[in-house]
């Protein structure tokens, strides 16, 4: 990727890839109602990703990520896997908290640390006499 989205952009891209898969087409309304905003936001922010080539949308249409947007998204929301993965079933995080921050850490972290991350769950899950020492660690420090 050349151009780097904000946050907001790799947002919208990752609920489009997501309300997708849930109800199979995503229309302004659906953003909506994910993000809890107003239409004026929506329609600005598709906008933005229809000018950068991410979307396809033509007025009170369906929304559809391009193939660029598609490759995109899966790569934001792979981020998103497996942080929440890391935080909840190895640091032991509520899920919901794990989500938030999961949700934030994606846009920063670079891609050498998500990768550590990735290999230190799998490490875990593959060592569940490892994974049990920690979570009992971590549960003694409170």
């Amino acid at each position: 990727m050349t151009e780097k989205l904000s946050k907001s952009l790799e947002d919208y891209l990752e609920a489009i890839l997501i309300i997708k898969k849930q109800k199979g087409e995503v229309r302004v309304k659906d953003l909506m109602t994910f993000f809890n905003y107003k239409v004026s936001s929506v329609n600005q922010a598709i906008k933005q990703l229809k000018a950068k080539d991410l979307v396809e949308h033509e007025s009170y249409g369906s929304i559809k990520l391009t193939e660029k947007g598609k490759s995109l998204a899966k790569q934001i929301y792979s981020k998103h896997k497996i942080l929440v993965d890391f935080l909840h079933s190895v640091l032991g995080v509520e899920s919901d908290i794990a989500e938030h921050d999961g949700c934030s850490f994606e846009h920063y972290i670079h891609e050498e640390t998500l990768k550590k991350f990735k290999k230190l769950t799998k490490f875990f899950f593959n060592n569940p006499q490892c994974l049990n020492a920690l979570k009992k660690h971590l549960g003694d420090e409170e």
